[in-house]
């Protein structure tokens, strides 16, 4: 039976405790795109994320007012990307246009599946695990040498 190095269990250890952090909390971008042709009184926008198509959008997932086009007369196509939807999810978007006189006009809602892992998060899992194996594997070792 070969006794572990307690460093070499204890990396062992973080390492996991670090995959597991990953694996709990990837993250995938998500586009959300809009076009206006139009924004006459429009002080800028707020996204909104919810889990049902019903509601509520309780996850503004913007920090700060979009801002609006620079020509009002003509509008502007959005992109805004929303880095904090867990993968496999499926979530529903509502934009908020908020007016220079404080009224807000809700559109939407759009719905998105979020899908599961990106390549480079396989990728990120993989070394990980290879590197657990690896630390694994020297500890074992360097405990079965006699001192």
């Amino acid at each position: 039976m070969m006794n572990r190095n307690p460093r070499s269990t204890l990396a062992t250890l973080c390492v996991l405790a670090c995959l597991l952090v990953v694996l709990a909390g990837c993250t995938v971008p998500v586009n959300v795109t809009w076009k206006t042709e139009t924004e006459l009184n429009t002080a800028g926008f707020n996204l909104y994320r919810g889990e049902s198509p019903d509601g509520p959008f309780d996850v503004k997932v913007n920090t700060e007012l979009i801002p609006p086009a620079d020509d009002p007369l003509t509008g502007k196509a959005y992109t805004y990307i929303d880095r904090t939807a867990q993968a496999g999810r499926t979530y529903y978007y509502q934009l908020q246009e908020v007016e220079k006189s404080g009224q807000m006009n809700t559109h939407g809602p759009i719905s998105v599946h979020v899908s599961g892992l990106t390549w480079w998060h396989a990728a990120i899992l993989v070394a990980l695990a290879g590197m657990v194996l690896a630390l694994w594997l020297r500890g074992g070792r360097r405990a079965a040498q006699p001192r």
